[in-house]
């Protein structure tokens, strides 16, 4: 399976922003790919957080 997406205008400018502060906090330089699978990772550890949280809630 393959997804691919055009980003323009200010989304694209607001990746190339995302992928400087990833790369700048790694230390080497990313492929836009490796940037979107590290965006999903930490979305889906939010996710994973969250359900934790509202099961641990009295």
């Amino acid at each position: 399976m393959r997804t691919d997406v055009t980003l323009r205008g200010s989304k694209a400018d607001q990746f190339e922003r995302i992928q400087d502060h990833l790369e700048d906090r790694r230390g080497h330089d990313l492929s836009r790919t490796d940037v979107v699978g590290i965006l999903m990772a930490e979305f889906e550890q939010d996710l994973e957080d969250d359900r934790r949280r509202h099961r641990s809630r009295p």
